[in-house]
């Protein structure tokens, strides 16, 4: 009796052997996450799942020296900028980087040719493209498509809770905000209420090295130095003559 798996198992290694792949569709403006496979002299590519694979034009994932910034293995936010009908070859544009927790961010889209930074923790700007009661959306400065555009839910946004936006907001109005996080759909999440926490953190880490540098005894003191010969016979005061010598004076 053969065992219930193996009829499965047949039919998986028949599919396999001929080459039958399903093979997921892609349209245009899609948003994916995409892990790193090879990095060529000029593409880098990625694999979509079901044995598919992608690919970035390796300027877009390039600084302005032309270092790369992804490496194998490295996981990325993209979008889906075209797909060959014929050969179902799908291009990507890179959104950004998904750092491990031990890792700085690797910003992508970081050099003058390509664009701001759109990366977990980056600090943008931007203006305001809409005001609703949940939040204020803001277009990146640099970009003009959706995937340079974030929200800013209300209670990040520092007003007073519960109030209307549009009398603290106004369309085209230049704004700063941190990215917080990006969703596997894409789509950005922003706080200005992070960014002035990060500023307050960092003026106090100032104030408290100034601080202790200041307690150090090691810290060495400035020398004050003579000055001209002038300045010194300033500070010397004149002796008082003796007393024998007075006395012979008057005499």
């Amino acid at each position: 009796m053969s065992s219930p798996d193996g009829p499965r198992e047949s039919f998986a290694a028949l599919f396999e052997s001929q080459g039958v792949h399903t093979r997921r569709s892609f349209h245009t403006g899609e948003s994916v996450e995409v892990t790193i496979v090879l990095v060529a002299r000029e593409a880098v590519f990625a694999d979509l799942g079901g044995k598919q694979e992608g690919m970035f034009e390796l300027p877009d994932m390039t600084d302005d020296e032309g270092n790369v910034q992804v490496k194998v293995g490295s996981r990325v936010m993209a979008t889906v900028t075209s797909v060959d009908k014929e050969t179902g070859q799908v291009r990507l544009k890179p959104v950004a980087l998904r750092s491990e927790a031990d890792e700085a961010p690797v910003v992508l889209g970081g050099s003058s040719k390509s664009g701001p930074a759109i990366v977990e923790g980056a600090r943008v700007k931007g203006t305001v493209t809409g005001i609703e009661r949940y939040g204020v959306f803001m277009q990146f400065a640099g970009t003009r498509d959706r995937a340079g555009r974030g929200l800013i839910p209300s209670m990040e946004t520092g007003a007073p809770s519960n109030s209307d936006l549009k009398k603290h907001f106004t369309l085209g109005q230049e704004l700063e905000a941190k990215i917080v996080s990006i969703g596997a759909d894409g789509k950005i999440r922003l706080s200005i209420t992070a960014l002035k926490t990060d500023e307050e953190r960092a003026d106090l880490a100032a104030y408290q090295k100034s601080e202790e540098k200041k307690q150090d005894p090691a810290v060495e003191k400035p020398v004050r130095g003579f000055g001209t010969l002038g300045d010194l016979l300033k500070g010397v005061k004149p002796a008082a003559p003796a007393k024998g010598a007075a006395g012979a004076k008057k005499r």
